[in-house]
């Protein structure tokens, strides 16, 4: 699930980077396809949480990044801004460590 999921989610979030590449729809649209696929991702793989505490703050970060771009999207405000990249790398780097440490941990079985 690790395999299918993590890197979906990866590309999700690259691909969240790219606003002024994919424009504000897209990024809409893309940013409630990763909702969508956290939850799914979130619902089959709880038991199998190796490090919880990060798993959690990964999915949070993604959540506060979601609000963070809700706000923004309603009335620009450039802390906001900043808090919503802030955990929007969050989100990503998080990501990225789990799934390596998901690797080398499936690795040495």
């Amino acid at each position: 699930k690790d395999l299918i999921f993590a890197p979906v989610l990866l590309v999700i979030g690259v691909l969240l980077g790219l606003l002024k590449v994919t424009g504000m729809t897209a990024h809409i649209v893309i940013s409630v396809v990763g909702a969508v696929a956290l939850v799914t991702y979130t619902v089959l793989t709880k038991k199998e949480w190796k490090i919880p505490a990060l798993e959690i703050g990964m999915r949070a970060s993604y959540g506060i990044a979601l609000i963070t771009g809700i706000v923004l999207k309603i009335k620009y405000v450039a802390i906001i801004g900043i808090f919503h990249k802030i955990f929007a790398a969050l989100f990503v780097a998080s990501l990225v460590v789990l799934f390596i440490h998901k690797l080398i941990d499936r690795k040495n079985k």
